[in-house]
């Protein structure tokens, strides 16, 4: 199955459409994060508590609103998603299942806790509580936290300027999509700075490059299912190989199959050297640079 260039899109909106913005002079209103992506944001020291770890992400979203009135993180939710056949295929050296309570040292590497899903469930939810106890607004998603992030940016773009911080290629598709539905400023800060959503969607407007409506579609649309292990692509379903291949049979036929009893002959197509040693060369029921052979062939006389 053919992923789609969603890093393609995103480096054209980003580096050819629009230029980077400096926020410091007009905050917004609210500003809305990528729980996903800020996981990985935040380094962990050897020795900390979980709850001293807690407070690292705690500084640094804080340190990330310090201008705005409202902030919302979206998490993930890791039970069915579109992503679950990327998230199975990313998954390498998780560790066992852990129980993360505050007061408790960590020392698994954070690589192979963010590798397992419910560890990475469980730390979520010490967040989700310390996060909670400083008036951040916490969101958590039943699964992928893409259409959440973008509802609650949409629903806070209702009363002024938002600033979504997110390293999503699905994140920036959905909000150019969906920025015509609002009259305040929307604006997506990745690692390689602010943009205006807008003017994203305007520049690509004047180019006449189509914009999916994400949103409004069906998984199923798309080509994925419901499997054992969640959302999984579905396989083709055109045929394996031409018909004339499907059908084919070696015959193994000990003759020169001038006759139906070769099994090849008897189907209608022709030997080849897979049928057996002379086959498709020397026998009567074979092609020789272009003209069949057989009965009353200049290859009989």
């Amino acid at each position: 199955m053919n992923k789609a260039n969603k890093a393609g899109f995103s480096n054209t909106s980003l580096k050819e459409l629009t230029i980077p913005l400096d926020l410091t002079d007009q905050p917004c209103s609210s500003l809305v994060v990528d729980g996903g992506w800020l996981l990985y944001m935040v380094n962990w020291e050897q020795g900390q508590t979980w709850q001293e770890i807690a407070d690292s992400y705690l500084s640094y979203v804080q340190c990330l609103g310090s201008r705005s009135q409202k902030i919302t993180v979206v998490f993930d939710g890791y039970s069915s998603s579109p992503k679950d056949h990327d998230h199975i295929r990313r998954t390498k050296n998780s560790c066992c299942d852990l129980q993360i309570r505050p007061d408790m040292i960590h020392v698994t590497p954070r690589a192979k806790i963010m590798d397992n899903t419910h560890n990475k469930s469980e730390l979520i939810h010490l967040l989700s509580s310390t996060f909670w106890k400083r008036q951040i607004t916490v969101v958590q998603c039943d699964n992928d936290a893409d259409t959440s992030i973008v509802r609650a940016t949409l629903a806070a773009a209702t009363e002024d300027s938002v600033e979504v911080q997110a390293e999503d290629a699905d994140m920036l598709i959905m909000l150019v999509h969906h920025s015509s539905s609002t009259n305040h400023p929307l604006f997506l800060t990745t690692s390689k700075g602010s943009y205006d959503v807008r003017r994203i969607r305007e520049a690509l407007s004047e180019r006449q490059e189509a914009l999916p409506a994400l949103l409004s579609c069906l998984h199923s649309d798309y080509g994925w299912t419901v499997g054992v292990h969640g959302y999984e692509p579905v396989p083709t379903l055109d045929p394996m190989a031409p018909e004339e291949l499907l059908q084919f049979a070696s015959c193994n036929f000990n003759g020169d199959c001038s006759n139906r009893r070769c099994s090849c002959k008897k189907n209608g197509v022709k030997c080849i050297s897979a049928c057996g040693s002379g086959k498709g060369i020397t026998c009567k029921n074979c092609i020789h640079d272009g003209v069949e052979s057989g009965e009353g062939s200049d290859l009989d006389s």
